[in-house]
């Protein structure tokens, strides 16, 4: 990732970061538990934690989090946050590329919204270094945009051309499987979550709060199976980590 990638994030973490819940974390939250299924008494590292707003919400649920990132800003806002709801959590900072982390130390390591800004090679690099630090039989999870879905990427070119994009560098993915492999790490599964939250995407579009609302009716209308065939924002990555 290049330098003026992190200048982007610290400046984003340097304005004032909203942690009231919102629909697109409890996405995240219920696959997360959904992959995991207890959460009480696991030790969770997310690696590349930005607001930490999720880590968070494990920590109220009884997991033992700790949160890496490589701005000083967004760790400084996790603490703030972290001591006002008065949970506990370590904090470092780091690239998570090489993590100061000793091997076999968490039941699970994630992150969101995190590879998508990185090369292959630095994908494989990251993932080896989360399977490292996750002990044998845990778990890999990674969320990144997913390439499949429309709104998305139809809000996205428009912030783009326009722009109103403030992300930097972030290529979508269609799939994890080779880097996966590469980082030798077992993929159980993959799929896509949250068609709901990429019409969110929508509103870099002008005028389509009608399109966005009717979309969503729509949706919400089909039955499960139907659903399954639009895919959503994210694509869940779950991966376990089997060591010798």
């Amino acid at each position: 990732m290049k330098q003026d990638q992190k200048e982007i994030w610290d400046r984003l973490w340097s304005h004032e970061v909203s942690y009231q819940w919102d629909p697109l974390s409890q996405t995240i939250l219920e696959s997360l538990t959904h992959s995991i299924g207890a959460i009480s008494g696991r030790s969770m590292f997310e690696a590349g934690s930005g607001t930490g707003k999720i880590s968070l919400r494990l920590s109220q649920l009884g997991a033992n989090v700790t949160l890496a990132d490589y701005s000083q800003m967004a760790l400084e806002n996790s603490r703030a946050a972290f001591e006002q709801h008065q949970c506990k959590a370590d904090f470092i900072l780091t690239d998570i590329r090489n993590t100061p982390v000793e091997n076999n130390s968490y039941d699970v390591v994630w992150n969101a919204g995190v590879l998508e800004h990185f090369t292959y090679e630095e994908k494989v690099q990251i993932l080896k270094e989360m399977r490292r630090i996750t002990k044998p039989d845990g778990m890999v999870i990674i969320f990144t945009p997913n390439a499949q879905s429309l709104p998305y990427r139809i809000g996205k070119h428009y912030a783009e051309q326009s722009g109103a994009w403030m992300y930097g560098i972030e290529e979508p993915v269609l799939s994890l499987q080779d880097e996966f492999q590469d980082s030798n790490i077992t993929l159980l599964n993959e799929h896509s979550i949250g068609f709901i939250n990429s019409l969110d995407f929508l509103d870099f579009v002008p005028n389509s709060n009608v399109l966005k609302t009717q979309l969503r009716v729509w949706y919400e209308q089909l039955d499960s199976v139907e659903q399954s065939w639009f895919p959503g924002y994210l694509l869940a990555s779950i991966g376990r980590v089997s060591k010798t």
